[in-house]
């Protein structure tokens, strides 16, 4: 449970980071900054890995073609639906998308529950 929601903090803080730094990605608020980072920080360490084992099968059939669009998918889902945060272009919403990835993977592979 203690990897799990370090897991959550990390990702969130990754989020704040990525606000801050990637031109094309605006909140409006610092506290709608935190809202965003703790509810996609949830999703990435919660609702991503339950999606990534349904589509499992799917994925031996297009060759992990589906994991990529769950990872798209996911964080631009919960972006949307949070007011206040805008995602202008698509090369913003890539890059923000492959980071957090990224990290999301890493800590995944880093910090298990035990």
């Amino acid at each position: 449970m203690t990897g799990f929601l370090l897991r959550i903090i990390i990702n969130a803080v990754i989020l704040v980071v990525m606000v801050a730094q990637l031109p094309g990605i605006f909140v409006d608020t610092l506290g709608g900054t935190l809202l965003g980072a703790t509810i996609v920080g949830l999703a990435n360490a919660a609702i991503r890995p339950l999606l990534a084992l349904a589509e499992l099968p799917f994925n031996m059939l297009t060759l992990g073609g589906v994991t990529v669009m769950t990872n798209i998918f996911t964080p631009f889902m919960v972006v949307k639906a949070l007011p206040g945060f805008q995602v202008t272009g698509a090369i913003a919403l890539l890059a923000g998308v492959l980071l957090m990835t990224l990290c999301s993977f890493t800590l995944s592979k880093v910090i298990q529950d035990r």
